[in-house]
């Protein structure tokens, strides 16, 4: 039986970027399971386990062989016709291959394959040992991991994430001696920096995380220092009748920061919470790395930090991050009553100074055009005209406030507040802060309706102007955001559509967006241009939720309102698991064919009611399904609208096989061909049938 036993393999680093650690950890324990399983070095149930910490990332694998079993190698040659001559003599061919293997005429063997008889040559070779595949192929594994950028160390030439300076291997209890990163590796790891900075001897694989941590004082696994950490911050809220704000981000970035992490409950200034609970979320989260305390929504002055050391006594580091923060705050303070000293409508002047782009003006003329097209929008969706382009000429006025210098995530919200204490009307103050949603996937939406117009205004500028200019994205290169834009646009649009029932036709909303830049500015294509950008981006969100040939039905005649597309989408995935569905897509398709072969003229032919039964009967029910589908795609209703064409089957089914369509009469041929052409129109009211992919359709 194969000997098995686990094989850890740990790189010691300096501290790595902490928004890597885990796809680099993952990254190695995936790359050395699939070369060993090539190498033929792991059983059939083997496991793999990554960890990930600040100075390491390791991987544990278990069901590994010390050696891989002896192989055979089977070389197949020349065609025994061509190796050898008629007198048994072996041909130029047959030396040319034994030259090829280093071996001679007479170490080769006659084969018998389904394909012939061949020359052939057996090779046993000896498996190798663990160690010496793992030399071979650990370089390559580590040159594969996702490294954003790799550095040099020393006078060396090894490249690597962070600086090298420890390499541990062990197979089960032993010790494995390879050549990785310019080190030898070995058994020795290191614990924490500062609790146990000297040299550790781990005693075998299976052993590793439980003696880094006893020994070490290093958590290496890193869920488990996630648990942890969010347990101790549980058990300090807890204390105070506290529920902590733990933003999952955070949280992950904490983790991959700390090896032996420890929380620790601080407070600051009660008066600091008449600043907006949004300054101090931010300060906490995003400079300090704390997490906030709140009890029933309202912000408490608490909040934790998490410590990579467990001191004797809490109180220094308490104390240390209380006056940091409490700096942090007065400033947040300071730009609060500094802002508030100047109505957001005089902030709004220094916008004149602030470029969007070199060719479509400053930030003062955006806010123009916001307001514009913000009044248009909201004419044609019954919202107050008055209250869009006030908040359109607000909205970027916060850009130059003190606070969002200082706190660039909160722009839009800080314009919230200081409409508000403008005495702005709440619907407009509340429009502008919600005016950057959805700012990334997942995001909430505004939740009034002006606030969704806004939303909607300045996104449609930026994508237009951006678009107009020539800035389209390439690749991976978006600079303006745009495909965020456009995902924006599209989730906003639907929920027009589902909150209020109000479904914009995209093509009126860019020509709209496009008549607030002077003439001539922007390209002409633009707005077919952005259009085209729409729809592929709502193909890509539908395919989110609906198979791709559903999609493609409802987007084949091109993008007219978003929330009827999608509306379209559905009902047609309903559609395509009836009965009737095979029958009729089949149907679909094969007239599709029938009248792309035609050529002929089908003019006047649109009384014809045919000239025997089965033509009769189909002429009838298309008729009277062309007003009722068209009623009913009307309503919305295109559920109903599919079931009437399901309808259609038994009549479509009677035509195909009991008349020709290219009969030799030509006005019957032409009659049967418009009549088709009805058909196919018909079937492509919701969607284009044809593009459905559907089990055990008719062709």
């Amino acid at each position: 039986m194969t000997k098995r036993n686990d094989l850890l393999l740990e790189i010691g680093t300096e501290e790595l970027p902490p928004g890597e650690i885990v796809a680099l950890a993952e990254a190695l324990a995936q790359g050395l399971h699939a070369a060993l399983a090539d190498n033929r070095l792991l059983a059939d149930d083997a496991s793999t386990q990554s960890f990930a910490a600040p100075r390491r990332i390791s991987a544990r694998i278990t069901g590994v062989a010390a050696r891989q079993g002896a192989q055979t190698i089977v070389r197949k040659g020349p065609a025994l016709a061509a190796a050898f001559a008629k007198d048994g003599s072996p041909t130029g061919a047959a030396h040319g291959f034994a030259r090829s293997l280093g071996v001679g005429v007479e170490d080769l063997e006659r084969m018998t394959t389904d394909r012939g008889e061949f020359l052939g040559y057996r090779e046993r070779r000896p498996g190798r040992g663990l160690a010496e595949v793992l030399a071979d192929i650990l370089e390559d594994i580590l040159q594969r991991l996702p490294a954003r950028r790799r550095m040099r160390w020393g006078a060396g030439v090894t490249e690597f994430v962070r600086p090298v300076h420890w390499v541990a291997a062990l197979y089960g209890a032993r010790a494995l001696r390879i050549p990785v990163l310019g080190l030898m590796s070995g058994r020795q790891t290191r614990g924490h920096r500062f609790l146990a900075p000297r040299a550790l001897a781990i005693p075998q694989a299976a052993a590793y995380e439980s003696f880094l941590e006893s020994e070490g004082r290093v958590i290496a696994g890193f869920a488990e220092r996630r648990k942890r950490i969010g347990e101790q911050i549980d058990r300090l809220a807890v204390k105070i009748a506290a529920e902590p704000l733990v933003d999952s981000e955070l949280l992950d970035l904490v983790t991959a920061l700390v090896e032996w992490p420890h929380a620790i409950l601080g407070s600051f200034d009660q008066g600091f919470l008449e600043v907006p609970r949004e300054v101090l979320i931010a300060a906490m989260q995003g400079h300090q790395k704390y997490f906030p305390l709140e009890h029933k929504g309202r912000l408490l002055p608490h909040f934790i930090t998490i410590a990579n050391i467990a001191p004797r006594d809490d109180d220094a580091i308490r104390k240390g991050n209380e006056r940091v923060l409490a700096a942090r705050f007065a400033d947040a303070r300071f730009f609060w009553d500094t802002d508030c000293k100047k109505p957001l409508e005089t902030h709004a002047l220094g916008l004149s100074q602030v470029a969007f782009e070199q060719r479509l003006g400053s930030l003062a003329d955006k806010a123009a055009r916001l307001a514009r097209l913000a009044r248009v929008i909201a004419l044609r969706l019954g919202v107050d005209p008055g209250q869009a382009a006030r908040a359109g000429a607000l909205c970027k006025a916060d850009l130059v406030t003190g606070m969002v210098g200082e706190f660039p995530e909160l722009q839009g919200i800080m314009g919230g507040y200081y409409a508000r204490r403008d005495g702005e009307h709440e619907a407009v103050a509340a429009a502008i802060a919600t005016h950057y949603r959805p700012r990334f996937a997942g995001d909430i939406l505004p939740d009034g309706a002006l606030g969704l117009t806004l939303a909607l205004t300045d996104k449609l500028d930026t994508l237009v102007g951006i678009f107009g200019v020539g800035l389209i994205p390439t690749g991976d290169k978006d600079p303006f955001a745009l495909r965020r834009a456009a995902i924006g646009v599209l989730r906003l649009l639907q929920a027009q559509g589902e909150r209020h029932g109000q479904d914009l036709p995209v093509a009126w909303l860019l020509e709209a967006a496009y008549a607030q830049y002077p003439a001539g500015l922007l390209a002409s294509d633009t707005i077919d241009a952005v259009h085209r950008f729409l729809a592929e981006r709502l193909r890509n969100l539908l395919e989110n939720t609906l198979p791709q040939d559903i999609v493609a039905a409802a987007l084949a005649a091109g993008l007219d309102r978003v929330y009827d597309t999608t509306r379209r989408a559905r009902a047609l995935r309903a559609f395509a698991q009836s009965p009737a569905a095979p029958a009729l897509v089949g149907a679909h398709k094969r007239i599709r064919n029938i009248l792309r072969q035609n050529h002929e003229p089908l003019d006047g032919h649109e009384s014809w009611v045919g000239v025997e039964d089965a033509d009769r009967r189909l002429a009838r029910e298309v008729a009277r399904r062309e007003t009722m589908v068209a009623e009913q795609s009307r309503d919305g209703d295109y559920e109903s609208a599919l079931a009437s064409l399901g309808e259609l089957r038994p009549a479509v089914d009677a035509f195909f096989e009991e008349v020709l369509v290219m009969s030799e009469d030509a006005a019957t041929r032409k009659g049967r061909l418009h009549l088709l052409t009805r058909l196919a129109a018909l079937c492509e009211t919701v969607g284009d049938l044809s593009c459905l992919k559907i089990s055990g359709d008719a062709r």
